[in-house]
C-alpha cells in the first residue's frame, strides 16, 4: 500500500510456516493461530517484507501461532487457501493485498467466527468480521518530494508507477507537491509498469527515465529493482514499502515505508480481550503507520534541515498536502483555493496527475 494487483509470479503455494516465539507455557494447540497471505515473496519485495516483521513481532511479542502463505494471486485462488486456513484452526487472517477484498467478502460471510484484515480502502459492502488497513502514503511522499526537489540538478525526477489507481496517483501527486514546493523549476516524469512486483519491468523503467536524464528516481513498486538501477547509474532513488537503505547505501536518498506491526498487535490483542471491532483504517505520518526512512549522509545539512521541518509539519497539520488551489497537469483547477480534501475525497476523486508531472492517468 493495493487495487488490482496483478502479480507475475507463479501460482504454486508455498507454506512458510515460523516456529513459535514468547515465553508462554499454553499448550501449542491454545494458542491463537492467526495467518497471513502473501501476494510477492518476502525476499525481494519491501511490502511483504514488512508485513513479515509484523508476523514475526506478533509471535515474539505476543505468542501466537502465526503461518503464512504465498505468493497468491489476486483472483479466486486465493479462496481454497482461506478454506485450507480456517480448516486449521486459524481465528484471524491477514490478507496482504487489495485485490483480495472481493473474495475476502465472500469467505468473511461463510465464517463469521473469523476476523479478517484487508488492504483498504473498502470497496466491498460492510461486514461485522472484516477490517481493511492502509496508509495515507501521500504525507510521507510529499517529504521525500522535498528532498528530490533540493537534490535534483537536472530538475527532471523519474518516478516508476505500478498501477495509475487513486492510492498510487495520490501518492506521486503528494511527491509532486513536495517537488515543486522547493523547486517549481522541476518536473516528474512517470513510467507505468501494470505490475506490482516484476523486477526485469521495474528495472527497464527505471533505465528508460534514467536515460531521459533523470538524476534522482522515486518508485512506489514492491521490489528494489528502481533503487538497483540508480545505485547502477550513480544517481539518488527514493526508496518504497520498506526500509531499503542498506542494500544501496550510496543511492538511496531517503523513502517511505510501511509499519504494521503496531497495527497487527492491536488487532491480535482486541481479538484476544474480546474487544475486537470492524472498522476500516487509513494511518498517517502522526500514527506511526507510515514513515520516512533515513536521510543520506552526504546531503547538506541545510537541505536536511528543510527535510526534517517538512517531516514535523505534516505531522503536527501545517501542512495539509491536497489544500487547494491545486491544478492538475492540463492546466484544470481540481481543489479550489481553501479546500482541503479529507481522506476520502483523496481515495475517490485523485483520478489525475498535478501540475508537474509528466503521465497520463488510465481510465
Amino acid at each position: 500500500m493495493r487495487l488490482a494487483r496483478m502479480v507475475a509470479l507463479a501460482l504454486t503455494v508455498a507454506f512458510v510456516v515460523a516456529a513459535c516465539g514468547g515465553t508462554s507455557t499454553t499448550p501449542p494447540s491454545k494458542k491463537l493461530k492467526v495467518a497471513f497471505i502473501w501476494v510477492d515473496p518476502v525476499n525481494g519485495s519491501g511490502w511483504t517484507l514488512q508485513w513479515d516483521r509484523a508476523r514475526q513481532d506478533l509471535e515474539t511479542k505476543l505468542g501466537v501461532e502465526t503461518v503464512a502463505v504465498g505468493p497468491i494471486a489476486e483472483s479466486a485462488d486465493v479462496i481454497p487457501v482461506y478454506e485450507d486456513l480456517i480448516r486449521k484452526g486459524n481465528k484471524m487472517i491477514f490478507a496482504t493485498a487489495f485485490g483480495y477484498q472481493p473474495f475476502t467478502t465472500q469467505e468473511a460471510k461463510k465464517h463469521p467466527d473469523v476476523k479478517f484484515i484487508g488492504i483498504g480502502p473498502n470497496t466491498q459492502a460492510p461486514l461485522p468480521n472484516v477490517s481493511t488497513v492502509y496508509g495515507n502514503l501521500w504525507e510521507a511522499r510529499y517529504a521525500t518530494g522535498v528532498a528530490a526537489g533540493l537534490m535534483t540538478k537536472t530538475n527532471k525526477i523519474g518516478f516508476v508507477v505500478a498501477h495509475t489507481i487513486p492510492s498510487v496517483v495520490a501518492g506521486v501527486n503528494g511527491f509532486a507537491l513536495g517537488v515543486q514546493s522547493v523547486n517549481p523549476k522541476a518536473t516528474v516524469k512517470i513510467s507505468v509498469t501494470n505490475t506490482w512486483y516484476d523486477p526485469p519491468k521495474e528495472t527497464e523503467a527505471a533505465n528508460s527515465l534514467i536515460q531521459a536524464n533523470a538524476d534522482v528516481t522515486a518508485q512506489h513498486e514492491d521490489s528494489t529493482a528502481t533503487l538497483l538501477a540508480s545505485a547502477a547509474a550513480k544517481i539518488y532513488s527514493i526508496g518504497s514499502e520498506a526500509d531499503t537503505h542498506n542494500i544501496a547505501p550510496a543511492a538511496y536518498l531517503t523513502g517511505t515505508y510501511y509499519d504494521w506491526s503496531k497495527y497487527a498487535q492491536d488487532q491480535v490483542t482486541a481479538l484476544q480481550n474480546g474487544t475486537w471491532k470492524a472498522d476500516d483504517y487509513s494511518g498517517d505520518l502522526e500514527s506511526g503507520l507510515i514513515a520516512v526512512g533515513p536521510l543520506n549522509s552526504l546531503v547538506p545539512a541545510d537541505i536536511a534541515a528543510k527535510f526534517q521541518q517538512a517531516i514535523a509539519d505534516l505531522k503536527s497539520g501545517k501542512i495539509k498536502v491536497f489544500t487547494g488551489p491545486i491544478y492538475d497537469n492540463t492546466g484544470k483547477l481540481r481543489i479550489p483555493s481553501g479546500t482541503t480534501w479529507t481522506t476520502i475525497d483523496i481515495y475517490t476523486k485523485t483520478n489525475f496527475f498535478v501540475k508537474g508531472v509528466d503521465g497520463k492517468v488510465s481510465q
